[in-house]
């Protein structure tokens, strides 16, 4: 006869592992609605493609959180759009650091703030994404974000933008990631 925790262990088990099974499903799908929404966009269907890609991001897609923030910004909706690059930024968004960065570097949509604006860029350039290594390329050589102009770091963050020009676009590599 077998014993009674054997048994609830094993639904436990069986659970648990559908429950992830569940995840991964919603996760795949909440990609697939994602690049849906940015063909959508890209062929001019405005209204549903928008729709789909703040349904994407309100159930916490960081690559769509981290899209809907930048068309917000270009629309100059800056609040909004802050609100959304800091959800991908939390969740390690490469492009939602870069795009809260620079929102904390103009002082769009949130206070000016070159200390978080050098911290958040920071954090995108130290991922490869490719806009964030020029910034801080830019940043050292100048003393932009708060940095004093430091030569080798301007010529080490060239070089690490340089191999990335010669390899995949960090972009592309991060929309895949996360």
């Amino acid at each position: 006869m077998s014993h009674p925790s054997f048994f609830f262990l094993a639904r436990l088990l069986l659970i648990s592992v559908l429950s992830i099974a569940s995840l991964s499903v919603a996760a795949a799908d909440l990609a697939g609605q994602y690049q849906r929404a940015k063909r959508l966009i890209g062929n001019g269907d405005l209204v549903t493609g928008m729709k789909l890609l703040r349904e994407v991001a309100e159930s916490g897609h960081a690559p769509g959180q981290a899209a809907l923030g930048e068309i917000l910004d270009r629309a100059e909706e800056d609040k909004e759009a802050v609100t959304w690059y800091r959800k991908a930024a939390e969740q390690g968004n490469a492009a939602g650091q870069f795009g809260l960065g620079m929102a904390y570097a103009a002082g769009e949509g949130i206070a000016k703030d070159v200390k978080h604006a050098e911290e958040w860029v920071r954090k995108a350039a130290e991922q490869d994404y490719a806009n964030a290594v020029d910034v801080m390329v830019q940043a050292y050589k100048k003393g932009g974000l708060g940095l004093a102009p430091d030569p080798v770091q301007a010529e080490a963050w060239r070089q690490r933008g340089e191999k990335l020009k010669h390899g995949k676009s960090s972009e592309v590599e991060h929309a895949k990631k996360k």
